[in-house]
Parts: structure tokens; C-alpha cells; sequence
């Protein structure tokens, strides 16, 4: 009797729809004034937060951890985009799938990076293509509640920018770095021929030097700057806006010993080391206003925001059962 009873209990588990049994086995993990977000939605909203590879390595007990990890943080990252979406709507925020596009397009022109590139740099990150653009687009609706209800209440008196300055003189203690580089030339007419030939010399370059040829002895031997190649590419010290913007950003950023990517430049392409860094005075607050200004009001920018949206979590409801 046992028997036939768990055989037909069998048979009639077979006759339910594998999506409505499937529906078992979710739960709700959060709500956003009365909106569910179910275990589900968490796990398909991996792909769009940049945790889809979070279970490539590890033994289990390591993966089972990774997991509870990445959820909890989807669960605040889904949380947060559900309560802006509801503001976006209020202030009549939109984002439109042509200004994705073009952030992304921008991203991949800044990286120069090929379709197929940026699709495998993007899955290395834990994206898909289709969640990055989701990812793209609410910090996009993020940026503008932002620029709509946050920056407008930020002050930029000089006395605040001054304040600023004073409790972050380390921020503005610029020391000198010396600098050698490897440049190869390439004409404006170069045919793709020729820059073909050019990009297979300076992956040859990178080669060495990954394998532990010596910078100087590189530059000496490939280096088109005839003023610095004798000397093993040396061009000296430099100061804080001593060098061209692009590069300066590149070499205050390089530790000693420390060798850049391939830069592409007007005169060709370049590849840089930072050799030697010395000493340090704090540049007066007159010479950095204007990066003194950037960094206070990225500072306030995102203070601001955190407050912003604590008290819109106070004042919406919100539920975590995660």
C-alpha cells in the first residue's frame, strides 16, 4: 500500500509544470515598497553587476561563500536601482538606449578596443554584454538624479575649497620624477601597411621587456627620439605640469621601475618608465585650485549621495531577507 502511495505521489510530481515546481524553490529575499526581489533575480542580476564569473575557481566551501558575498551585494546594488528608478520617474529622469550606445562606444574608442575585445575584457570583469548595458544605463539615470538633487546643494565658496586644501595637504605634496622613454615615430600619410609593420616593432619592444631586457638598453637600440636614445631614453626630472596631460597622468601615477602601456601620441608611439623620485614640496593652493576644486566636489559629490540615499531608505520601505 506504502508502496503504490509513493508511486503515484511520483507519477503526479511528473505532471506538474517544471516552471510552477521551479517557483518552489525561489524565495523573496527584499522588497522596495511592496516590490518583491526573489533569490532569482538576484542570480539573473549577476551578469549586470560584474559577479557572473564569481564562481569560476575555488573548492566548494570557497564558492558557497563567494556566493552568500555576491548576492548580498547585488541585493544592495538592486535595492538601490529600484529606489531610483522610482525617483527617475518623479523628477522625469529617462535614459535612452542611444545614450548607452554612446557611452559605450566612447569606452571603446578610450581603450581602443575592437567589438570582440571589449566582449572578452567585459567577461573577464563578470559581465555579459546585455547586463553591462544594464549596469550602463542606471549609472547614467544615476548620474543625472544626481546632477539633479545632489550637486545643486554643494558649495564651492573659496573658503570650503580652502578648508579642503589645508586637511589635505598630502593630497598636494608633488614630488619630481625622472623619466626615460622609447618612442617610435609614425608619419600622419603612414599606409596600414606600414603602421602594421610599426605596431609588430613596438609589440617586439613590450616582449623584451616583459622577459627582462633593460629599459635604456631598448631605447638605445629601437628609439626614434635622437636626443634621448644615446642616453638609454632619458629626458630627466619632471614636475607637476612640466609634461603634456595625458603623460603626466601616466607617469605620477608609476611607481619607481614601473613601465607604462603602448601610448599612442601625435609623434607615435610611446613607451615610458619612471627611473627616479625624489624629494616633495606641498604646491601652493594658488597652482592646484583647480584640482583642489575637482577633488573636494568628487569628495562632496559622494558624501552627499551617501546621505541622500540613506534617508531615501529610511523613508521608502524597505525589507532585507537575505
Amino acid at each position: 500500500m506504502v508502496q503504490r502511495v509513493l508511486y503515484i505521489m511520483f507519477v503526479f510530481s511528473l505532471l506538474i509544470p517544471f516552471s510552477a515546481a521551479g517557483k518552489v524553490f525561489d524565495r523573496v529575499v527584499g522588497v522596495v515598497n511592496g516590490e518583491v526581489i526573489t533569490l532569482s533575480d538576484l542570480d539573473n542580476a549577476m551578469p549586470q553587476y560584474g559577479r557572473d564569473n564569481i564562481l569560476d575557481e575555488g573548492n566548494s566551501l570557497d564558492k558557497e561563500i563567494k556566493l552568500r558575498q555576491a548576492r548580498k551585494e547585488v541585493l544592495d546594488m538592486l535595492i538601490e536601482e529600484r529606489l531610483l528608478q522610482l525617483v527617475a520617474r518623479q523628477f522625469g529622469i529617462k535614459v535612452e538606449d542611444e545614450e548607452v550606445d554612446k557611452a559605450i562606444e566612447r569606452m571603446k574608442q578610450a581603450g581602443n578596443a575592437s567589438d570582440d575585445e571589449m566582449i572578452k575584457e567585459l567577461t573577464a570583469q563578470g559581465f555579459s554584454m546585455e547586463g553591462y548595458s544594464h549596469f550602463i544605463k542606471a549609472q547614467l539615470r544615476k548620474a543625472k538624479i544626481i546632477d539633479t538633487a545632489i550637486k545643486p546643494n554643494i558649495s564651492m565658496s573659496e573658503e570650503k575649497l580652502r578648508e579642503y586644501y589645508q586637511n589635505h595637504t598630502d593630497n598636494y605634496l608633488f614630488p619630481e620624477v625622472r623619466v626615460s622613454q622609447i618612442l617610435i615615430q609614425i608619419s600622419p600619410e603612414v599606409t596600414p601597411k606600414d603602421k602594421e609593420i610599426v605596431q609588430k616593432k613596438v609589440e617586439t619592444i613590450m616582449q623584451s621587456l616583459k622577459k627582462g631586457t633593460a629599459f635604456a638598453e631598448l631605447a638605445s637600440r629601437y628609439s626614434d627620439d635622437k636626443a634621448s636614445a644615446p642616453s638609454g631614453g632619458d629626458l630627466g626630472f619632471f614636475k607637476k605640469g612640466e609634461m603634456v596631460p595625458e603623460l603626466e597622468a601616466v607617469v605620477f601615477s608609476m611607481k619607481k621601475g614601473e613601465v607604462s602601456r603602448v601610448i599612442q601620441s601625435s609623434q607615435g608611439f610611446l613607451i615610458l618608465t619612471v627611473t627616479d623620485i625624489r624629494g616633495g614640496s606641498i604646491a601652493p593652493f594658488d597652482e592646484v585650485k583647480e584640482q583642489v576644486k575637482e577633488d573636494y566636489y568628487r569628495e562632496e559629490v559622494t558624501s552627499c549621495y551617501a546621505k541622500w540615499l540613506k534617508d531615501l531608505k529610511n523613508r521608502a520601505n524597505v525589507e532585507v531577507k537575505l
